[in-house]
């Protein structure tokens, strides 16, 4: 074999071994097998090792660069113009969306997104933690979520209102479901995201949003909802539920709200979680509750660290709580157990809280702020 043909058997080995990492099912199995046999060819019988670290570099450049231009999903805007106008109000609502599967397409296409240029680099290792999330956990229930955000909607709003669901990484996505709209004659819009904060994705849908400039489509009546960190039910929502389990146990109890730094505003974020703070704070007097607010990525030593303080003060009893996150996706799953597991607090006892009535409380917030808007 001459060099040219060492570097192909590199590059092939090095290809297939991040397909593998990134792709699923008999794919996986196929790039697994090309995988072998080129490392088999290459480093067991032609024992050559000077092209490795060329094939690897070259491999690494090339598979990023299909993840962020032919993985993806291509949205491509139409100049749509409305047709007989309908008196209906539409809602819209706008979230991140995850297929209840693994979807290498549209997680590539929320990779792109999220990190821009960045992508083509970090493209092959967000997309294998994608697909141990997936595995991990099994499935993602985001969209069913969803949907019963927007079924509990419409059933609140009654005639006159139409309530779509609509994705920024997700089938229908976002732009589709507004062309969609103006195609069928709405004119009175109202888009309502479903973030906690004005953070990564909401600065990803604002950008879209504003690349349709639906006011050159005589598109005027379209209003904007801001995010929930402001939502004083929401609070008193988790406050509550906090309150609830420390009562039934009667111990002195420790609670880390934990917020989320790379995905909100962080300013925001905090906020809203100093709010539930004030709100227990002043609720209950009679037992000693100690609480920290942590963060979530890349700070598990700073959640340990929280939890240790914590124990200083010989609660009993921990309560993990991550109010930051209006619908989970596998990635805020994924953080949270990780915590869970590494958690040791010897004697300590530890609960997750995830209210049950979160969904109807974002409900009734949604709704509050339609009806105002109408008046």
């Amino acid at each position: 074999c001459g060099e040219v043909d060492f570097m192909l058997f590199s590059i092939i080995l090095f290809s297939s071994l991040a397909l593998s990492f990134i792709l699923k099912g008999s794919y996986e199995n196929i790039f697994i097998v090309l995988a072998t046999m080129a490392f088999y060819k290459q480093v067991i019988v032609n024992k050559n090792y000077k092209n490795l670290i060329y094939g690897a570099l070259i491999s690494f450049i090339g598979i990023n660069l299909v993840i962020s231009f032919i993985f993806k999903d291509y949205i491509v805007i139409k100049n749509t113009q409305p047709t007989k106008e309908k008196e209906e109000t539409l809602v819209l609502l706008v979230s991140e969306g995850e297929d209840k599967n693994y979807n290498i397409r549209e997680r590539s296409t929320q990779i792109y997104y999220e990190e821009g240029y960045k992508a083509m680099i970090t493209g092959i290792s967000n997309l294998y933690n994608y697909k141990s999330y997936y595995s991990k956990l099994g499935s993602s229930e985001f969209k069913h979520k969803a949907e019963e955000i927007a079924e509990k909607l419409r059933h609140s709003l009654g005639n006159g209102y139409r309530v779509v669901n609509s994705y920024l990484y997700s089938k229908p996505y976002f732009e589709y479901s507004v062309e969609s709209i103006i195609e069928q004659g709405y004119t009175k819009i109202i888009i309502c995201p479903l973030f906690m904060t004005e953070g990564t994705d909401y600065d990803v849908f604002m950008e879209r949003y504003e690349e349709l400039n639906l006011a050159s489509r005589n598109i005027a009546g379209v209003e904007v909802l801001e995010p929930f960190y402001n939502a004083n039910n929401l609070a008193q929502l988790y406050k509550d539920e906090i309150l609830k389990n420390i009562r039934k146990s009667e111990e002195d109890s420790g609670v880390l709200l934990i917020g989320l730094h790379n995905k909100n505003n962080l300013e925001q974020d905090i906020l809203f979680r100093e709010r539930i703070k004030r709100y227990i704070e002043d609720a209950e007097k009679d037992i000693d509750i100690q609480i920290k607010l942590p963060l979530l990525e890349n700070n598990k030593k700073d959640i340990i660290k929280s939890g240790e303080e914590l124990l200083e003060y010989g609660i009993s009893t921990l309560y993990v709580v991550a109010p930051t996150s209006t619908i989970d996706t596998v990635y805020t799953r994924h953080l949270v157990n990780s915590i869970l597991e590494e958690l040791d607090m010897g004697d300590t006892r530890f609960y997750y809280i995830d209210p049950p009535d979160k969904i109807n409380t974002l409900v009734d917030t949604l709704y509050t702020k339609i009806i105002l808007m109408q008046i």
